[in-house]
């Protein structure tokens, strides 16, 4: 059985970094595909972008993460967000969800701890492709936690440290079961 293991958190909390040392440690990881599609709708002048239509984003996000998920093959496989991380988005800015997202993420399984990185202020920034402030990122950390706990998720939050130590603890929890 394939471990599929979801590294979430609010916007500039370390994800990418951590998936990016993962990757570099021989371990499968799949990139975060709502940077790809934001950067794509930027360079083209399009509107599919979380702060223009959320909805429609959102519908993209969850489709290509799904393909994620249907591609993997190795027996511990990270992912750098979920497909419920869309949810707390969505939930967020009192979007409603569309029952055939609810379905495709009660159908497809991740394992059951979900390792949440926490707001991170000292580590905290905004590009083109994360517009969030701060305080917006520390409200999407708690609509992350409700979503995967509504989907009976375990959420397990990382330690602020350096990225091997926090490696070392998503390994150390992987182990032990």
């Amino acid at each position: 059985m394939n471990k599929r293991i979801i590294i979430s958190g609010a916007p500039g909390t370390g994800k990418t970094s951590i998936i990016s040392k993962l990757s570099e440690s021989g371990y499968k990881c799949h990139k975060e595909v709502s940077r790809e599609i934001i950067a794509n709708q930027l360079q083209i002048n399009g509107s599919i972008t979380p702060w223009q239509d959320l909805f429609k984003f959102s519908e993209i996000v969850i489709k290509e993460r799904l393909k994620q998920y249907k591609q993997a093959t190795n027996k511990i496989e990270f992912y750098d967000r979920g497909i419920i991380d869309s949810f707390a988005y969505l939930l967020k800015d009192n979007i409603h969800l569309e029952e055939e997202w609810i379905t495709i993420a009660k159908e497809h399984k991740y394992y059951k701890k979900i390792f949440i990185t926490p707001p991170w202020e000292e580590i905290y920034h905004t590009d083109h492709e994360r517009k969030e402030d701060f305080m917006s990122a520390t409200k999407i950390h708690s609509y992350l936690l409700e979503a995967y706990e509504a989907f009976n998720y375990n959420p397990i939050i990382i330690p602020k440290t350096t990225i091997q130590e926090r490696i070392n603890f998503i390994l150390n929890e992987i182990e032990q079961h």
